[in-house]
């Protein structure tokens, strides 16, 4: 499985993998104890894992920063620091490092980088410094569709003409083979990898990523662990669906592992049976999508307008006319269900916020609404431990499972059903 560990020669300086030096059983493992050590006031039961299939350059988005060299002295007045291209050190958030490889990142990620830094260099472009408004660069997103093989690079820089998008395209696709290439402007301090305003500069405007969701539980393992095979067999254990991913867009960083996730909500689902079912912190419509033969109608609140649009396209690619896409901030909506009477009975709810959990309010009116069953899907367990008690109050934790999106990382993603007392 691992031939030799660690595999990256940044690993225990870059911040991002902390666990490369232990093979994945023990991994788990560590991530098993966590958990239970973390929910044991509430759960008694064994907290069951899911592995992620591929250890290896499963992510599908990397957005390394461009910065200016930290060196161990200050250097003197006037010193014009080199620009490097990575990740923070790990523990030192005001030292970046200089990165030739991510192994966990999209495949072919080395070249690319590569071939930034010399086309940088021959151009003469510099990192940005927001506090003082200097430079230029600032990040390189790269996307890739695990399944579909598209690949997507995006430049993203302060505002001003980018006089070297013919090389930077040229390089790009020499180095990578990108069928979608962007550059994005931005003009905020914050150190995000985000745009005021995107140009496309060669290929298409999207990418997609193909998943395969198990049709049911017991089917979940039947999933090709690699993203050159497809699914055997007649059709029924699993079956296609197909997503477009706009360049600041989100969708799951592990889309090999999230077809298992996604197995393991459409089982839930489906022996839910409701009527309606509400997909909140919807997305692009992963979630509302894989589940919407699971009920009558699926409703997906969603607080990004590019991402609902992205989901009504995705609707229309997949042929399923039953998904309706709202977009609005999920404590407004459930504020105006508390207004206008409630979920109607038999509905069912999934949740899927960020790291930074659900609002408190939108916690408060969630348990007050009472819908019949509820599934919390979390990308922080400790933010869920923080809400648990809101929702005990109105309900019993029935099931707490949890799938590894993220090896060689401490995080997890914890699946929570609930039902109503």
């Amino acid at each position: 499985m691992q031939e030799s560990l660690p595999l990256c020669r940044h690993f225990g300086e870059c911040g991002g993998c902390l666990n490369q030096e232990i093979s994945y059983e023990e991994q788990l493992s560590l991530k098993t104890g966590i958990l239970q050590e973390l929910f044991k006031e509430y759960w008694n039961g064994i907290i069951p894992i899911t592995p992620s299939p591929v250890l290896w350059h499963y992510r599908n988005k990397v957005d390394p920063s461009f910065a200016l060299k930290w060196y161990p002295e200050a250097p003197p007045p006037g010193f014009e620091r080199d620009t490097v291209l990575g990740f923070k050190c790990k523990g030192k958030w005001f030292k970046p490092l200089d990165i030739e490889e991510c192994h966990i990142g999209p495949d072919g990620m080395g070249s690319l980088l590569q071939g930034v830094r010399e086309w940088r260099q021959a151009s003469n472009l510099r990192a940005c410094e927001t506090r003082k408004s200097q430079g230029y660069l600032r990040n390189l997103l790269i996307r890739d569709g695990k399944r579909t093989r598209e690949r997507m690079v995006v430049l993203l820089t302060m505002p001003g003409a980018f006089e070297h998008a013919a090389s930077f395209v040229e390089m790009v696709r020499s180095s990578f083979n990108a069928t979608s290439i962007y550059h994005g402007e931005f003009a905020g301090k914050a150190e995000v990898a985000t745009a005021d305003k995107l140009t496309l500069l060669y290929g298409h405007d999207v990418i997609h990523e193909t998943l395969h969701i198990a049709v049911d539980d017991k089917d979940i393992s039947k999933v090709s662990a690699s993203p050159d095979e497809y699914i055997e067999g007649d059709g029924r254990d699993t079956f296609p669906m197909t997503y477009r991913i706009s360049p600041l867009s989100f969708f799951q960083t592990n889309p090999l592992a999230a077809e298992r996730l996604y197995g393991h909500i459409r089982a839930w689902a489906t022996q839910c049976s409701p009527e309606v079912l509400f997909d909140l912190y919807g997305g692009s419509g992963g979630i509302a999508l894989t589940c919407a033969d699971c009920a009558r109608e699926v409703i997906s609140v969603e607080n990004v307008t590019s991402a609902t649009e992205d989901g009504r396209n995705n609707a229309r690619e997949n042929k399923v006319d039953n998904v309706f896409f709202l977009t609005d901030s999920v404590r407004n909506f459930l504020r105006d269900k508390v207004k206008g009477g409630g979920f109607p009975e038999g509905s069912a709810v999934v949740v899927d916020p960020p790291r930074s959990g659900m609002h408190p309010k939108a916690v408060r009116r969630l348990a007050q609404l009472l819908p019949s069953r509820l599934l919390y899907v979390s990308c922080n367990p400790k933010r869920l431990r923080e809400e648990m008690p809101i929702l005990l109050e109105a309900y019993n934790l029935t099931e707490l499972r949890a799938v590894d999106m993220f090896p060689h990382t401490p995080h997890v993603e914890v699946l929570a059903a609930f039902e109503r007392k």
